[in-house]
Parts: structure tokens; C-alpha cells; sequence
């Protein structure tokens, strides 16, 4: 028997869709591969989630765990690699099973996104993509931060408590985020520095990250640094989407319409995976939709 609504992705997004679902009293599953509450649980503090004038991003992804929990969401720990869009129920495949399904919510999120060089030669050897999972190990250290935006902002100052001195080097000629005060608090962290135009080469170092070779008008350079972390924003987890008919957009994002609606009958998209400016805040939003569409959807079903 198939079910009525699957939901791959515990993030935010994901967990307020299932959650939506369980008060419906649907047959709902939520599929997700690795923890429960997404990429806000590596965030530092969070602090324009509505109803918490701050917070721990881990504590927060908790909370939405929690709220799961309490109304008995099913959450299966698998990675969807795979769905069979050509017939009806439509089939889930993962790397333990098949699971049928007659509508589908992709809340899948995102992941790191790399800067292109040898940086993953060094993972785990300096190089690091979660200031929250791996600052520690850089306790009154100098590290840099390679990245653009929001995210090179963030990292930044998540780190100026921690370590001796962080270097910013960005590509872009200058680092603007979302949210103003970010840019305001960036000027205000005294040991930082911040080197713009500068585009990575190579990361380098014997055993170890030692450094980083830029580009900045035509030479090289060479920054010494004990510690590198990547931060140039996420890709969307979409690539177990590739035999799929499910139309995606520049930067591989689900295409939806403001129902979060795919062009795919019965399949909902929302959250990170598409696109836009990722935020929580967002991401529960369309959660609630996509999930009010696939509600709408099913009802018609019977």
C-alpha cells in the first residue's frame, strides 16, 4: 500500500510539512539520511526566527525535532537516490528499499559548496566547510575564510570569539548580505582583515593546510594561515533527481510555482532546494504550503 504523502528532508521545511501532515491524520513518512533539523543546526546564534530573539542553531533545529516527535512523525534514516515519476503510485527508491507514494514533498536541503581548487585534499586536515562542528580546533589560531556574502559574513563572525585572527578572502569586490546589520557587526570585529579581489588558486601545505595561493590583479600570493574554512554558500541536494522529469532551474533548484508546485502532478517542492534566499524562516513558510498543496491534491485523489 502506498502512502499518502512521503516527505524527503528533515530539515525545517520537511519537519513542518510532516508535522501538517500528522494533524491531517495522513499516512505520511519523512525520509531523511543524515540528522534532523537541517543546516540550522550549524549555525551559531540565530536570531530573526520569529518568536526567539536568539538562539543556538542547534538548539533550534532541536525544538523542530522535538515538535516531530511529539506528534509522532515517522522518520526513516535512508537517502532517497532515486524516483520513478512515470507511473502512479510513484516509487521512492533508496539504498534500502523501495517506497511507493501518492504525492511527494522534496524538501532536501542543501549542501557546502565548494570553492573548485584542492581544497577537499585538505578536508579534515585544516580545511573545514562548519565553523560550529570545527572551530574549536582553532582555538587562538589565525585561520582565513574563503567565501562571498552572507555566508563568508557569517563564518566570520562566528569565529571572532574563538580564534587569534581571521582573514576573509574574497573573489568579489566587496561582501554584502542579506541582512544589513550582518555588514554593520562585520566592521565592528577587530581582528579581522578582510582581502577583496583575490581569487583562489591552490590550497597548499605538506601534511596539513598551511596556506593559500591567490590571485589578485594578475600575480600570486601566498597567505599563511593554520586554518581554512570554505564558505561560499550551499547547492541544493537534487541530484537524485537526474532520471526525473521534475524541471529544475539555474543552479539545479527545483522549479515551483508560489504553491510549491513542481511540473510534476502530486509533487511539492520546498525549503533550500528551491533557491531563493535560504533562511529558516522561509523554509517553515513553504513547508506549510507545499504541504497545504499536497493536501488539496490528495482530497481531489478521493
Amino acid at each position: 500500500m502506498a502512502y499518502d504523502l512521503i516527505i524527503i528532508g528533515g530539515g525545517p521545511a520537511g519537519l513542518t510539512a510532516g508535522i501538517y501532515a500528522m494533524r491531517a491524520r495522513l499516512n505520511v513518512l519523512c525520509i531523511e539520511k543524515e540528522n534532523e533539523g537541517g543546516k540550522i543546526a550549524e549555525a551559531g546564534i540565530v536570531e530573526n526566527y520569529p518568536g526567539f530573539k536568539s538562539i543556538k542553531g542547534f538548539e533550534l533545529a532541536e525544538q523542530f525535532s522535538k515538535h516531530a516527535e511529539y506528534f509522532e512523525l515517522p522518520i526513516m534514516h535512508e537517502e532517497v537516490i532515486g524516483i520513478d515519476t512515470k507511473s502512479k503510485p510513484y516509487k521512492l527508491t533508496t539504498k534500502n528499499g523501495i517506497y511507493e507514494a501518492n504525492s511527494i514533498i522534496i524538501a532536501s536541503g542543501s549542501h557546502y559548496k565548494n570553492v573548485g581548487i584542492n581544497e577537499d585534499d585538505y578536508l579534515g586536515k585544516g580545511v573545514c566547510y562548519c565553523v560550529m562542528c570545527d572551530a574549536f580546533f582553532f582555538i587562538n589560531k589565525e585561520v582565513i575564510v574563503l567565501g562571498r556574502g552572507t555566508s563568508a559574513i557569517m563564518a566570520a563572525y562566528n569565529l571572532k570569539d574563538i580564534v587569534k585572527k581571521i582573514t576573509i578572502v574574497t573573489d568579489r569586490p566587496n561582501l554584502k548580505a542579506v541582512e544589513k546589520i550582518m555588514e554593520e557587526r562585520l566592521v565592528e570585529i577587530p581582528n579581522l582583515e578582510i582581502i577583496y579581489n583575490a581569487k583562489p588558486v591552490k590550497v597548499v601545505g605538506e601534511n596539513k593546510a598551511e596556506g593559500v595561493i591567490v590571485l589578485i590583479d594578475g600575480k600570486e600570493h601566498l597567505i599563511p594561515t593554520e586554518g581554512i574554512f570554505v564558505s561560499y554558500g550551499y547547492v541544493p541536494n537534487t541530484e537524485f533527481l537526474g532520471d526525473t522529469n521534475i524541471e529544475l532551474k539555474k543552479g539545479n533548484f527545483i522549479n515551483v510555482d508560489k504553491d510549491c508546485k513542481t511540473n510534476v502532478e502530486g509533487i511539492y517542492a520546498c525549503g533550500d532546494v528551491t533557491g531563493g534566499i535560504l533562511q529558516v524562516s522561509k523554509a517553515v513558510g513553504e513547508g506549510v504550503t507545499a504541504f497545504n498543496s499536497a493536501l488539496t491534491y490528495l482530497q481531489k485523489m478521493h
